[in-house]
């Protein structure tokens, strides 16, 4: 089993009784920080000391404080701990459910485990935590047939995720083929966006430019 835990939530209460979870499978070290700045640098530290973290448990949102903050979110806190422990094993710990959002955190940084909170919560944080000591990825069971069903059904690209970004920020279609073509992108006509923003109404079931950023925004994809 891990022997050194790292656990960032802001939430006192919720801290509490994830060290106590992690107290039930007998792990020796567990570390609560309620700051993403605070657990970046206790993980620098640990590795600098030749003793890192096994197993970092993030929440995602983290409440406005006085403190100045250089990281905010659990989602930079994990792109920056992959980038001073690569091999670091990671859970989050989430009221987030934008499937898209989930799947991100998979593919982007390679997460363990995402747990999403609940009622069941906190008995699902045992389950992760062996999943991922033993090298299996974990998903709540509430969440992983949502998040299978994205995967059959929404097969997006870079420039799918670029086009969304572009035309939320208010980009007329003219406009994004004139980027794609100043950027040399492959397919920048007019007519190849036109192409591809009908491929994305009918994958996300929208009717209008604006009702397709709506969808996007609510899967998590921008």
């Amino acid at each position: 089993m891990f022997k050194k835990v790292l656990v960032a939530e802001d939430h006192g209460l919720t801290g509490t009784g994830l060290k106590e979870r992690l107290s039930l499978l007998q792990i020796p070290e567990v570390t609560v920080v309620h700051y993403c700045d605070d657990a970046l640098l206790k993980s620098k530290g640990a590795v600098q000391q030749n003793q890192p973290f096994d197993l970092v448990i993030t929440d995602l949102s983290f409440k406005n404080s006085y403190k100045n903050r250089r990281i905010t979110t659990g989602e930079a806190l994990i792109a920056a701990l992959r980038e001073i422990q690569p091999s670091i094993k990671i859970i989050v710990y989430s009221v987030e459910h934008r499937v898209g959002k989930i799947k991100s955190l998979f593919d982007s940084y390679a997460i363990n485990g995402f747990v999403g909170k609940d009622r069941e919560d906190l008995n699902e944080i045992n389950k992760a935590i062996q999943e991922t000591f033993e090298g299996r990825q974990y998903i709540s069971p509430s969440l992983q047939q949502s998040l299978r069903s994205v995967e059959n059904q929404l097969e997006l690209d870079a420039y799918d995720i670029e086009v969304l970004q572009l035309l939320s920020k208010g980009y007329k279609q003219e406009q994004i083929a004139q980027k794609f073509q100043e950027r040399n992108y492959p397919a920048s006509s007019l007519r190849s966006i036109q192409d591809r923003l009908g491929k994305l109404k009918t994958i996300f079931g929208a009717k209008t430019p604006v009702h397709l950023v709506a969808q996007a925004i609510e899967r998590g994809f921008i």
